[in-house]
């Protein structure tokens, strides 16, 4: 399917950004939005975003940079450049370095979706707080998070299914451990979009097309359920085993940060 079928793609997927930020603890400096997770300094848990068609100056630079150190987090964004133009330049004049810009690959109910049926795992959702935890630890150890997951991974996880989202676990059919999970996330009014998110599997499990499954599994759903976008921003080498799986790429995201700046770095 060409790119052209999603023309409004990147402000869908700003807006819901936006809206994911909005949900947690963050604070407004001059034209960005900032989140912090008061509980981990992962850089993927605190960044910024511009408003729409920002056009910051050194001074709102310079703010935001200071927010990020009184916060003891690294200064940096993620967000689509396209709805924002003019705000790279102004950010790399300040220092930043740009970390990658990865793929927006997106499906709609119209778009053909293949999934994987990895042999020995079954598919299901996570709802109670012991299989939330359960998909949460998985997440961590996929990740390389140097914490064991905890009861706010739990909260965290609890408010996504609240607000109408959708946790996934993948187990082994003959012990019954979760061996991968991920997430969809909603944000906005019911049927707009959805962000999947958080996709991880257990090192013994991998290359079987694990993650592949949780993926479709969760887009699918979330297509049952109403949510006409569903969005991820692909690694590179994952972006592969989306296009595989049906996902199209629809935009660019930019990650980018400001790794001078004497605060901690998590990845």
């Amino acid at each position: 399917m060409d790119v052209s079928a999603f023309p409004h793609a990147s402000s869908q997927v700003s807006d819901h950004i936006r809206a994911s930020i909005t949900r947690r603890p963050h604070e407004r400096v001059g034209p960005f939005l900032a989140a912090f997770d008061p509980h981990s300094t992962d850089i993927w848990r605190n960044y910024a975003v511009p408003d729409d068609n920002a056009r910051p100056g050194r001074p709102e630079v310079a703010a935001l940079v200071a927010l990020f150190e009184q916060h003891n987090r690294t200064p940096r964004l993620e967000y689509v450049p396209a709805t924002a133009p003019e705000v790279e330049s102004a950010l790399t004049a300040a220092g930043f370095t740009v970390e990658g810009r990865p793929p927006v690959m997106v499906s709609t109910p119209e778009v053909t979706l293949t999934p994987r049926s990895p042999a020995g795992i079954t598919l299901g959702f996570a709802t109670g707080d012991r299989e939330l935890l359960e998909a949460a630890t998985v997440q961590h150890v996929a990740y390389g998070q140097p914490e064991p997951a905890g009861p706010h991974d739990v909260a965290r996880l609890r408010a996504t299914v609240a607000r109408g989202g959708l946790v996934a676990v993948a187990r082994d059919a003959a012990s019954g451990t979760v061996v991968g999970s991920g997430l969809l996330a909603r944000n906005g009014p019911p049927g707009t979009t959805g962000e999947l998110a958080a996709v991880g599997v257990l090192p013994g499990y991998r290359r079987r097309g694990v993650a592949s499954a949780v993926s479709v599994h969760l887009a699918a759903a979330a297509h049952d359920r109403g949510v006409r976008l569903v969005w991820l921003e692909a690694a590179p080498e994952e972006e592969r085993i989306y296009l595989r799986a049906g996902f199209v790429v629809a935009g660019q995201k930019l990650w980018i940060s400001l790794r001078d700046a004497a605060t901690p770095v998590t990845v």
